[in-house]
């Protein structure tokens, strides 16, 4: 056993490393030499607690019922009624897709303490994809607002079942946490477009090129929509100026059309339909 084999699995640890195979590989061999450190630094029992994951998490039963088995009964000797441990507990069980136990677990652990993260998210997992996943992201969502990945697992739900208003608050929110994030923006377009909201999809989509092709078909859904002077979708409420549009997009579009647009603003919606008629034409 060489001191990089604990090293590797040390940096593993820290960034969350997803590498099972290797590390019950690794991991036997440095628990099985004894050299594992200090043991006021807990080391060792970090070192079991990532060997019995890693077992279980490669779906090798005979594997993880022999090897994580004595890792887990090793951690509830020295940490009785540890919520850690438990947890090995839960994710056993979900090996042995034993799944209403696995749920037992993860909910009598967030009975002791709402603010398990780990509870929460495997609750999550196991209901998933079904829309019984929603109250509990909800749930989680309350104390861990933060979490962009839970945000977007929602929207996708949301959308899903059709609820596309809910679903475009939802991006909102992943819009606000993660405001680098350009893909929000498309997919915010997107849910729109799918709502019959044009105009937002129009200034949502900036340089990329899909929102392109999706354009002219919402233009001629919005033109041919003449008994819907009063739908509230069906209302081009923002320009889609420079800034946003961009000057080659706003040429592929054949669009000096927006300034038209703004100017008729208080001729009514059959105008406006009418120049977007003329805009399609000139295509």
């Amino acid at each position: 056993m060489s001191r990089s084999d604990a090293e590797k699995l040390t940096e593993w640890r820290s960034i969350g490393a997803r590498r099972s195979e290797q590390t019950v590989e690794l991991a036997t061999k440095v628990l099985a030499s004894g050299n594992v450190g200090d043991q006021a630094t807990c080391k060792e029992w970090a070192l079991r607690e990532q060997l019995a994951i890693a077992a279980l998490d490669m779906g090798r039963i005979k594997l993880a019922s022999h090897t994580s088995k004595d890792q887990i009964e090793t951690l509830h000797a020295k940490f009785p009624n540890s919520p850690r441990v438990r947890i090995l507990d839960g994710l056993r069980l979900e090996a042995d897709e034993d799944v209403e136990r696995a749920k037992a677990v993860y909910e009598d652990l967030l009975k002791e303490d709402e603010t398990n993260v780990t509870a929460h998210q495997r609750l999550i997992s196991l209901s998933l994809p079904s829309s019984s996943a929603i109250p509990l992201l909800l749930s989680y969502l309350d104390t861990f607002y933060s979490d962009p990945a839970a945000w977007s697992v929602l929207a996708d739900l949301y959308c899903e079942k059709g609820l596309y208003s809910q679903a475009l608050t939802v991006l909102g929110h992943i819009a606000i946490i993660s405001n680098w994030d350009d893909g929000v923006i498309r997919r915010s377009g997107e849910v729109a477009y799918t709502m019959g909201y044009f105009s937002l999809h129009i200034v949502s989509a900036t340089a990329n090129g899909r929102w392109l092709q999706g354009l002219p078909i919402g233009i001629k859904v919005l033109f041919a929509s003449s008994g819907d002077a009063g739908r509230k979708g069906h209302q081009f409420k923002h320009k889609p100026d420079e800034d946003v549009v961009g000057n080659q997009t706003s040429e592929r579009l054949g669009c000096t059309g927006d300034e038209r647009l703004l100017a008729a603003k208080g001729k009514g919606i059959d105008v406006r339909r009418q120049m977007l008629g003329e805009m399609v034409s000139n295509r």
